[in-house]
This record gives structure tokens, C-alpha cells and sequence, in this order.
């Protein structure tokens, strides 16, 4: 299956699952969720807004802003909290974690084997997703602490 496939094959499955949860499948929302699925940097509200201006020049911020809430509240979007900046967010088609580094906030998808398990202090919790986070510093930034020459 190709990678345009398969962004066909989620847009269907974001219709399902927004028409089920009562929101109107607008062109503006499945636009922001395929922006999403195609863009792996983990970007922020006005990254996602930039990126489908030219599809669509008189959107809104606030649309785009209204269409990653309702895509984060149906489990199609996750949230990353960065503290005091801006919320950054992703479409994983697979469990992952993520590295942040510190200095520079570049956000990288890690691979987990297998997802944690919950203990039996959750066992009257409803899980809905979990969120495993690395965080340190990225190679360029280690080097620059370092005081090392950048790799080449």
C-alpha cells in the first residue's frame, strides 16, 4: 500500500469516526487531519494552518484550532505539551514514544516494542492512550554544549 493510500484509507476512517461522534465532516477538518498523516515534524497550530492555507486561503486559525480539538477528542490526533510553548501535535499510525530535546524542541518518533502495561492502580481507570516521552538533548545541541564542532 502506498504512503497516499493509506492517508486515503485514514481520511476515511476520521470521516467514520467524526460523523460518529456528532461533527460535521467539513473539507477544512479532513484537510487538517491529512496535513497530519503527511507531516511527520509534529507541528504546532499555525505550522498546520500555513500548511493548508493554499488549499484553502480564507481558513482561520480558529478553524484549524477548532479541527485539531475535534480530531484530538475522537482519538485521531495526540496532543505534546511542551510546557510554555506551543502545543505541538501528531497523527500516529502506530504506538510510538517521543525524544524532545530541551534546547531546541525537535520532537523525533521512537519505536517502542511494546506498550506499558498498566498496573492494578489503574484497574478502575478507563485508559484512553498513553504518552511516553524522552527528553534530553538532540545530537547538534549535545555537540554545541560540548563545545564540539558540528557533524558534517
Amino acid at each position: 500500500m502506498s504512503h497516499r493510500q493509506s492517508i486515503d484509507l485514514s481520511i476515511e476512517t476520521a470521516s467514520e469516526r467524526l460523523r460518529r461522534a456528532g461533527y460535521r465532516v467539513s473539507r477544512q477538518r479532513l484537510a487538517v487531519y491529512a496535513f497530519l498523516c503527511a507531516n511527520g515534524s509534529h507541528p504546532t497550530v499555525d505550522d498546520i494552518h500555513a500548511g493548508v492555507k493554499g488549499e484553502f486561503p480564507k481558513m482561520s486559525v480558529a478553524t484549524v484550532y477548532k479541527s485539531v480539538e475535534s480530531l484530538v477528542d475522537v482519538g485521531l490526533v495526540k496532543p505534546i505539551y511542551l510546557g510554555h510553548a506551543a502545543t505541538r501535535f501528531d497523527a500516529p499510525t502506530e504506538e510510538h514514544a517521543h525524544f524532545r530535546c530541551i534546547v531546541c524542541n525537535e520532537i523525533v518518533n521512537v519505536a517502542m516494542d511494546q506498550v506499558p502495561v498498566a498496573k492494578d492502580e489503574l484497574d478502575r481507570c478507563e485508559i484512553i492512550g498513553s504518552s511516553v516521552e524522552f527528553y534530553g538533548f538532540c545530537n547538534p545541541c549535545r555537540r554545541q554544549k560540548l563545545g564540539l564542532a558540528p557533524e558534517g
